[in-house]
């Protein structure tokens, strides 16, 4: 079976595009089931997530499968804009979070076993 681990383990000096995490966010926790901390208001963040999405609340995670070759991790806010992505080799997601009642949801699938799904609530957050 796949291990899926969610954290916050982001250096905290690591370009987030043009933001480190102490921008985003701040005492962010992942828990069995549920994410909280508070979350940052950002005003003009970086044009790469379009021009309507440059606002607002964004949370980052960093989601991983130790040990495991050829897995691939995607990320989908529940309730949110748009579909699930495909996180990078570096297994970081930056999301907009409109409110708490939203999910994140993370799957690792790799070929010739089951997908292995976490989803975390986001009603622990504070969206200062």
């Amino acid at each position: 079976m796949i291990a899926l681990t969610v954290d916050t383990d982001v250096a905290a000096d690591e370009d987030l595009f043009g933001k480190v995490i102490s921008d985003l966010q701040s005492n962010v926790t992942v828990g069995d089931g549920g994410i909280d901390g508070t979350l940052n208001y950002i005003d003009d963040y970086s044009s790469a997530f379009g021009a309507d999405e440059k606002t607002g609340h964004f949370i980052c995670l960093h989601a991983e499968v130790p040990d495991v070759e050829g897995v691939t991790i995607t990320a989908e806010v529940v309730g949110g804009d748009h579909g699930p992505a495909t996180l990078d080799a570096d297994g970081i997601l930056i999301a907009r979070i409109k409110n708490t009642t939203q999910k994140i949801k993370f799957t690792a699938t790799k070929t010739g076993s089951e997908p292995v799904s976490k989803e975390y609530r986001l009603n622990g957050l504070i969206l200062a």
